[in-house]
């Protein structure tokens, strides 16, 4: 079974799990935690540990993966179904320790077979790779912390909230940012020199952030320390706005005639880390009541991650489907999927910050 050709069936099973996330998500008598299962256990944890299999060897420069680019994709894919069904049909927690261990075993394999890749490469490794073992160390912290909630019922509302912003700010948000500053630069076909530095300077920054927020939201500190859990989560979201603000910022000296077009990829990608930015400032409102947890998910699925995947996908399908040297039915295909890229970017940006501000 060859990675790359999964990969189309993970992103497609993205978008529709995205999809239908939105929908019960935005029914005011649907389960948000079934929604936010289907979206992110479901549908964008596979694909994410998929898309990994593509770009470390791209990243070592070395061959394509085998086993190891289908089948832990293919353990979380089975973890996400569980899950999902045990908040479908009936809570249990057996079910959900089970796909939380398929997802952890899952992670180790993939986080395992990157530091072999990075050891056996020949000179020093990009530091993109440290962005991806940063994810996943947060997505290991996010399933031990659903493991702890049987063990530490009292604790389970503070486990939970961990559990979700170690998730979402962490294991997506770090990929996230550590992949664009990548792969903007090659939509656009212009090369980034500073993207290397940033990248490196940066991790120590975004990952102790992610710590602060989900420590802090949680309220997972000593009792002497209680008190400053809301100051810690705060903390954390101005250093996390920080570092995304410096690279949209680095983006707008060096591609700004190239990221305003109706057209494209890198017009939907920008959209998505603008969609970062601002819900991690509606995060801060949430954090003070004002915006409800269900409306916060739906604006970072339509907002952030609708856009980062379909843009993704317009610039990364045509390789996917067809490895090797690029011809002509790459750049016709790719044309024909980045058409109207910018507008459906920006468009889904507005929409979901209108959702999570009305909602």
């Amino acid at each position: 079974m060859k990675p790359l050709r999964l990969l189309p069936l993970f992103a497609i099973a993205t978008l529709l799990a995205l999809m239908m996330a939105v929908a019960l998500l935005m029914a005011r008598r649907g389960a948000p935690a079934l929604g936010a299962h289907i979206a992110f256990a479901l549908g964008v944890m596979p694909l994410i540990l998929a898309a990994m299999s593509y770009f470390v060897p791209v990243l070592t420069r070395g061959p394509g993966a085998a086993v190891a680019g289908w089948l832990p994709p293919l353990l979380a894919l089975g973890g996400g179904g569980i899950a999902v069904a045990a908040f479908a049909i009936h809570y249990s927690n057996l079910a959900i320790s089970l796909a939380a261990l398929l997802a952890i075993s899952a992670a180790f394999a993939v986080g395992a077979w990157t530091l072999t890749r990075a050891r056996r490469m020949i000179g020093r490794r990009h530091p993109g790779m440290d962005w991806y073992l940063a994810a996943l160390g947060m997505l290991l912290l996010a399933l031990f912390a659903v493991m702890a909630m049987p063990v530490f019922p009292e604790q389970r509302a503070q486990l939970r909230v961990f559990h979700l912003h170690a998730n979402l700010l962490g294991f997506v948000g770090l990929t996230a940012l550590g992949t664009l500053q990548v792969l903007l630069p090659t939509c656009i076909g212009k090369a980034d020199p500073d993207a290397a530095c940033r990248l490196r300077a940066d991790i120590k920054w975004v990952t102790g952030a992610c710590l602060m927020i989900s420590i802090g939201a949680a309220s997972l500190l000593p009792t002497v320390l209680a008190g400053t859990a809301p100051l810690i989560a705060v903390a954390g979201a101005v250093i996390y706005l920080a570092i995304v603000l410096r690279v949209l910022c680095a983006w707008w000296t060096r591609f700004r005639g190239d990221l305003f077009t109706s057209h494209g990829a890198a017009p939907s990608l920008l959209a998505a880390t603008v969609g970062l930015f601002c819900l991690l400032i509606l995060g801060l409102l949430h954090g003070w009541g004002y915006l409800s947890g269900r409306a916060s998910i739906v604006g970072f699925v339509v907002a952030f991650l609708l856009p980062l995947v379909s843009g993704a996908m317009a610039q990364l399908l045509p390789v996917w489907l067809r490895p090797g040297v690029q011809a002509a039915w790459h750049a016709e295909l790719r044309y024909r999927l980045c058409r109207w890229g910018g507008v459906r970017g920006f468009a889904l940006l507005l929409t979901g910050l209108g959702l999570a501000i009305v909602f």
